[in-house]
C-alpha cells in the first residue's frame, strides 16, 4: 500500500488519552494511507505491540498511568528498533531532551501542527529505506 505522498505506508500505532487527538491525528494517518492503531494509554499500546509490531509509535507524553515516557522506556526495552514520537502540550527544553535521552525519534508539540507531522513521517521514510 502506498501513502498519497507517494511514500511507502505505515503501519502506526498512536497512543493518547485525548479521545479528539486520537481522532483528528488518526483521521489525518489514516486519510495518508497509513494502516492505524489507536491506544487510549501505554499500558493498551504494550498490550496491543505484542499482538503485532507497528512500524511507528506516536505517543502523547502526558497520559495517566503509563505516561510517554514509561511507554518509551517499556518500548526501547521490548522492540529496541522501533521508533516512537512523543508528542505534549506543555513542551518545555528539558521534555524535549529527555524524550530524546531516552530515544524518541521526534518530539512534537500540541496541538499538533499536522505539516509538521507530515515532514516528520517523511523522515521516519526516510530512514526505513
Amino acid at each position: 500500500m502506498r501513502a498519497r505522498t507517494g511514500q511507502v505506508a505505515m503501519n502506526i500505532l498512536l497512543a493518547d488519552d485525548d479521545k479528539i487527538v486520537l481522532e483528528t491525528v488518526g483521521r489525518f494517518l489514516s486519510a495518508r494511507g497509513h494502516g492505524l492503531q489507536k491506544a487510549s494509554g501505554g499500558t493498551e499500546a504494550l498490550r496491543r505491540m505484542a499482538k503485532e509490531i507497528p512500524d511507528l509509535v506516536i505517543s502523547d507524553i502526558g497520559m495517566p498511568g503509563m505516561d510517554g515516557v514509561k511507554l518509551l522506556r517499556a518500548v526501547r526495552e521490548r522492540f529496541p528498533g522501533l521508533p516512537v514520537v512523543l508528542m505534549t502540550g506543555r513542551a518545555t527544553v528539558e521534555t524535549a531532551v529527555a524524550a530524546l535521552r531516552n530515544g524518541a525519534f521526534d518530539y512534537l508539540k500540541k496541538p499538533i501542527d499536522l505539516e509538521e507531522l507530515q515532514a516528520c513521517l517523511a523522515r521516519m521514510e526516510g530512514r526505513r529505506r
